[in-house]
């Protein structure tokens, strides 16, 4: 059991990601092993991956250990074979080949995630069935000290105007865990001004999966 404050959290933007390599398979295990030659990846190294196993396609993971044609997957289980069928896991790696900071973040406000549900009235029951479905989509707000000639916030306004799909990295002070986010990022290039408080901007990460964390 410990605790972590957020004094001290670091931001930073992915700014790119090395060329796809091919994955055969990935087991079955915990933690997995993934199959792919020549993939140039060390251990704690934080990629992407695209596989056909729904659940962690476009997901930023991290190697747990890796030898020549293989890397284990840090801190998962892929052992459910519904969840996660054999035979259909190929799909490709991408490592992140840079970073840039975002500085200045001052709030994360985190939105959705919240569980839906189908809900059902048996005519023969007095109460009603709530069944578990999906999750509703995911997204972080960063609000930041709003300076445009600040080298993180012109590779986030790049992305935001291009579509272009990123990872966000959040690492908490003094060796504590570090975050993974993947998806589509928007900046609100009009700052928000006010009388007697700093100028902000804030930005918007529409997560494809849910964040990943490693202690």
């Amino acid at each position: 059991m410990a605790y972590e404050v957020s004094t001290g959290t670091r931001f930073a933007i992915s700014t790119g990601f090395g060329a796809p390599v091919s994955v055969t398979t990935i087991s079955n295990a915990a933690p997995p092993v993934i199959a792919a030659a020549a993939h140039g990846l060390s251990a704690k190294d934080p990629f992407l991956l695209n596989t056909g196993w729904e659940d962690m396609n476009d997901s930023i993971l991290r190697v747990g250990s890796a030898t020549t044609g293989a890397i284990t997957l840090e801190d998962e289980d892929t052992s459910d074979l519904i969840q996660f069928p054999s035979g259909s896991s190929a799909g490709t790696v991408r490592p992140i080949t840079g970073w840039t900071e975002l500085q200045q973040v001052s709030e994360i406000s985190p939105t959705g995630g919240e569980q839906q549900y189908a809900e059902f009235a048996p005519l023969s029951q007095k109460y009603g069935i709530k069944i578990p479905t999906t999750r509703s989509a995911m997204s972080w707000e960063l609000t930041f000290g709003w300076d445009p000639s600040l080298p993180g916030y012109k590779a986030a306004v790049n992305a935001s105007r291009a579509n272009r799909l990123v990872a966000i990295r959040m690492a908490l002070p003094n060796g504590g865990s570090v975050s993974y986010a993947y998806g589509y990022i928007s900046v609100q290039e009009t700052p928000v001004v006010a009388s007697n408080a700093v100028t902000t901007g804030k930005l918007t990460l529409s997560m494809l999966r849910p964040i990943k964390t490693y202690k």
